[in-house]
This record gives C-alpha cells, sequence and structure tokens, in this order.
C-alpha cells in the first residue's frame, strides 16, 4: 500500500496551473483570479539570507458595491494546494457572503514547489502580505486545516488587531499532539530520501519538525484575540482531538466554540465541505446581526 501511495505520489502533484484554475471555474459568474508576489529571503541564523519567495494565491474579484464584503482566506495543510479548497469556490452562498481567498503555503502548489519551509514563525512571515492586503476589510476569517491551522494561528498571533476569527479545522496546534508513522522516519533516512517524491517529503519534512515549530510558537498564545471555532473529528487518529482541550487552555483571551464531530476522522474538508459552509456562513451572519444592532443603539443615543 504505501509503496503505491508513493509510486502514484510522482504522477500526482496534488496542485493546479494558472490555466487549469482558469479552465477550472469557466462559466462561473464569479472567478478567482491567480495572483503571485515575492517576499524578500528571511536571515538564517549563521547571518545567511535565503533567496526570494515567491507565493501563489486566489482570490474573487470585489464586484461593484462590494468593497464592504468579509474576506474568508483558506489555508491548507499537508501534502496539498489551495485548489483543495476548490469547493469553496463553487458555492454560490458564500460566493455572494465573502470575498474568497486561497494561497499555495511556501513549498506546495506554485509557491516555490519543493522548497521546504518547516518553522511556522516563518511560515506566517511569507504570508504576511496576504493580512497587509485585507487589512480593509471589514472583517477577515482565517480558515485553517490541519497542517495550515498551525500557521493561521501564527497569523492571528501576529495580528491582533486585524484577523477577526480563526476556524480551526483538524487542526494541529500543541507539541505532539498528532500521530508520526515510523515510515516517517523512514523515509527520511539518506539512503530512502532521495527516492520519496517531492510532494511527500515536503509533508513529511514538515510532519518530523511539527512538534519543534509548534513549540516555538507556545508563548505566544495570549496574543490571539480574534473569536475561534475549532471542527475536529472524533475519531481523528492523525490530528488528536485532544488539540481542542490545548487550544482551549491557551486561547486565554479569545472566545472559543468547538464542534466535535463524532463520525469523522481527518476528512472534515472532503466529507463536511457543506457543514463547515454553513459554520461559517453563520459567522459571517452573526457578524452582520452584531454590526446592525451596535448601529441601532448608537442611534438611540
Amino acid at each position: 500500500m504505501a509503496a503505491c501511495v508513493v509510486s502514484g505520489a510522482w504522477f500526482f502533484e496534488s496542485r493546479l496551473t494558472n490555466q487549469e484554475i482558469v479552465d477550472e471555474f469557466k462559466g462561473q459568474r464569479i472567478r478567482p483570479v491567480v495572483h503571485s508576489y515575492q517576499v524578500a529571503g528571511l536571515k538564517n541564523p549563521d547571518g545567511t539570507e535565503e533567496p526570494p519567495r515567491t507565493i501563489r494565491f486566489i482570490e474573487t474579484p470585489t464586484q461593484p458595491g462590494d468593497s464592504a464584503l468579509p474576506v474568508v482566506l483558506f489555508v491548507h495543510g499537508a501534502p496539498s494546494s489551495l485548489s483543495f479548497f476548490s469547493d469553496f469556490f463553487k458555492d454560490t452562498m458564500l460566493l455572494n457572503r465573502a470575498q474568497l481567498v486561497a494561497v499555495d503555503r511556501p513549498g506546495y502548489g506554485f509557491s516555490d514547489f519543493g522548497r521546504v519551509e518547516t518553522s511556522i514563525i516563518r511560515q506566517a512571515e511569507y504570508l504576511q502580505p496576504l493580512i497587509d492586503r485585507y487589512k480593509k476589510a471589514p472583517y477577515l476569517m482565517i480558515v485553517g486545516s490541519s497542517y495550515g491551522g498551525s500557521v493561521s494561528a501564527r497569523l492571528a498571533m501576529n495580528n491582533p488587531d486585524w484577523v477577526d476569527h480563526v476556524v480551526f479545522v483538524s487542526s494541529a496546534l500543541g507539541p505532539g499532539l498528532e500521530r508520526t508513522y515510523p515510515i516517517s522516519y523512514f523515509a527520511d533516512s539518506p539512503l530512502i530520501r532521495w527516492g520519496v517524491p517531492p510532494l511527500l517529503r515536503l509533508a513529511n519534512d514538515e510532519k518530523l519538525a511539527h512538534r519543534k515549530a509548534l513549540e516555538a510558537i507556545l508563548p505566544d498564545w495570549p496574543k490571539i484575540r480574534a473569536s475561534i471555532t475549532m471542527l475536529h473529528g472524533q475519531l481523528d487518529e492523525l490530528v488528536y482531538p485532544t488539540n481542542i482541550s490545548f487550544a482551549q487552555q491557551h486561547l486565554v483571551n479569545a472566545k472559543v466554540k468547538q464542534f466535535l464531530l463524532p463520525e469523522n476522522r481527518h476528512d472534515i474538508v472532503f466529507n463536511k465541505r457543506e457543514y463547515m459552509t454553513q459554520i461559517i456562513l453563520d459567522i459571517l451572519n452573526r457578524r452582520v446581526v452584531k454590526e446592525t444592532v451596535h448601529v441601532k443603539s448608537m442611534a438611540l443615543k
């Protein structure tokens, strides 16, 4: 079975080219547009500087009169790419309620495919231009899946005044609260590593460095002031449900709401997409109600 997965991964890279994205959404009234930007290389501890990074993302264009739309930014896990969220960009109810954005994390998709970055801190720094791009949005929500939840947490830590809500989906948040299979260590051995497809090598490198990367951001959880919604499968044997209790203990300055799904494993984005969409819409609707009530109460004074 493992051999089949590895063999298949050489031919399946879980990413769409820019043209394939255009073709995927052809015929839709609201179609995502492909963008990319470059970030200067960060400095290493030894004083050397990394080469610049290219980050690719897609966004639905704002329509006339939609400048006040909230923004929903999707951050994928591993191994994956922004195409992981394609079905959300086809949901008319969601498209009518928010500007949707999805990004290829560093090393994935067409964000310098194959060039790994195992630091959550650095990954968030490379995605910071997206937060800067949408700072003026009336509401900014980040939806992070699996490893993407780790990066989303860091973005919320770095931007407490700009990130309004984070939805953690099957997210790995607590150091050590996930399964690392023996094959991961085997695949990292010098004699085997060369034969591992780039997509799986990326995910494996992140997996083996994940505990240390999460420990590096551990002191900064109190910086998160965004509202939090957590979705996790009770049967998830890859990223344990105990990540929910970890988050509740460390999100001391955030309001946390949890949804523990009794029949799901690490498959919520695939098997509960409509459920996820409804939760996102409910969050956005509550935001509108809250703002409406606030305006009315101000008018009475």
